[in-house]
Formats: structure tokens, C-alpha cells, sequence
């Protein structure tokens, strides 16, 4: 049986010494394998966010392993966590967060520069990922010339563009009315079975985790409960 991409083994992450001290996690264990599409739900104060956090490689725990891809990523130190986000992780947030005075294939390259792809590679690229995405003839607009659903989607187009083993979705309807919302949910779904993504997702929306294979509730740094989804909208 093929080990999992995402492996929680007790893990704490605690803030604060003595009397301020908190866990926000307190010995969680999690598997997510290749390829599943996870909503990440609780309420605030939960664990949900600092779950999604280490899980993104963007911090790490106090106590217990996290695995990604079988390494202990965990120990790794900052300037290695940030190597291994912009090799297989991509990030798609609330506020789109996109460069306001560059165009959509501009921003969408971003992550490709990075890399230090050439121009013409990255041009190619953002141009397939935007078409991916449906925004086809809307490559060179800026954020200000689209729609609140169109900026998501060249954010997810940005997410995409190495195509990555995790994409991280923190709250990516929140901005959103609720057609765009489907629509968003519609189009992650789809690029989870055609390109095989692996989707962890925060959202506090039940309508919106309904989209994923499994739902993951957590409550005071636990988890509450953990169950497949019995009919994906």
C-alpha cells in the first residue's frame, strides 16, 4: 500500500509558555493520500488553520512528525520548506492576493519565475493554465478589469501552473456570491480528477465541503470527526 502524501503523527503545535499556553493542536493524527480532494472544517480556535499551515509547509510543530511526500518536513529548516513549497505546493487564498497593475498571465507566471523558467516557457505555460481554468481571451487584463470569479480563477491558474503535488485552498469562496462559489468549487473539482491534484481545503461552508471526497471536522486542536462525503455536489 503506497504511504500517504500528507501524514499527521501526533502532532502538537503549541503557542505561549505557562499560564498563556495553548495548544492549537494536541496529538493529531492524519493520512491524506495522492490525489484526494479534503475540506478541512471547525470553528475558529479550532486547529483548522494551524493544521492547514504545517500541512502547507508554512510552519511547523512543536512536538510529533509530519510527513509530506515522505520526508520528515517538520525538521526541514525554513530556506528547505520554502524549496519544497515551490516545487509541489500551490496556494489559492480568500483574497485572490494578485499583483493589481500586472496582467492575469502575469501573475500567473509568477511562480515559474521563481523557478527561473525562461520567457518563453512561462508565457506558454501561464497561457495553457489560464485556458485550463476557462479564461481564454482574458490574459492580459488586470485584477481590476475581472470579476471577483474571474480573479480567483487565474489565482487557481497560478496554483496550477507547475502543476503540483498539493494545492492548499484556504477559504477559496469566501469572496465570493454563490453561483461563483459553485462555479469555483466546479472547476477545483474538475482539476482534481483530470489532473490528479491533491485538494486540501479550509471552508466553513457546508455546501462548499460537499465538493470534496472527505471531510475532515476539527474541534480544540482534535479531530472530531473524519468521513467520506456521500454524495459530492
Amino acid at each position: 500500500m503506497a504511504a500517504p502524501l500528507i501524514s499527521f503523527d501526533r502532532v502538537w503545535k503549541t503557542y505561549g509558555e505557562g499560564e498563556a499556553r495553548v495548544h492549537a493542536l494536541a496529538g493529531v493524527d492524519l493520512a491524506i493520500p495522492r490525489g484526494e480532494f479534503v475540506a478541512i472544517m471547525g470553528p475558529s480556535g479550532s486547529g483548522k488553520s494551524t493544521s492547514m499551515n504545517i500541512i502547507g509547509c508554512l510552519d511547523t510543530p512543536t512536538a510529533g512528525t509530519y510527513s509530506f511526500m515522505g520526508v520528515d518536513a517538520g525538521r526541514l529548516d525554513r530556506n528547505r520548506r520554502a524549496q519544497l513549497r515551490n516545487l509541489y505546493v500551490g496556494f489559492v487564498f480568500q483574497g485572490y492576493n494578485l499583483l493589481p497593475r500586472t496582467t492575469a498571465a502575469e501573475n500567473v507566471e509568477l511562480p515559474l519565475i521563481y523557478r527561473g523558467a525562461p520567457a518563453a516557457e512561462r508565457q506558454r505555460l501561464a497561457m495553457q493554465a489560464l485556458a485550463e481554468v476557462g479564461l481564454q481571451g482574458r490574459e492580459h487584463h488586470t485584477p481590476a478589469e475581472l470579476s471577483g470569479g474571474q480573479q480567483q480563477r487565474v489565482a487557481i491558474a497560478r496554483a496550477i501552473v507547475t502543476r503540483p503535488t498539493l494545492v492548499v485552498a484556504d477559504e477559496p469562496t469566501g469572496n465570493l456570491d454563490t453561483a461563483r462559489s459553485h462555479e469555483i468549487m466546479e472547476l477545483l473539482t474538475r482539476l482534481n480528477q483530470e489532473l490528479g491534484l491533491t485538494i486540501v481545503m479550509v471552508t466553513h461552508e457546508a455546501d462548499i465541503a460537499a465538493y470534496a471526497q472527505r471531510t475532515i471536522r476539527f474541534l480544540d486542536g482534535h479531530v472530531a470527526s473524519d468521513s467520506k462525503t456521500l454524495e459530492a455536489a
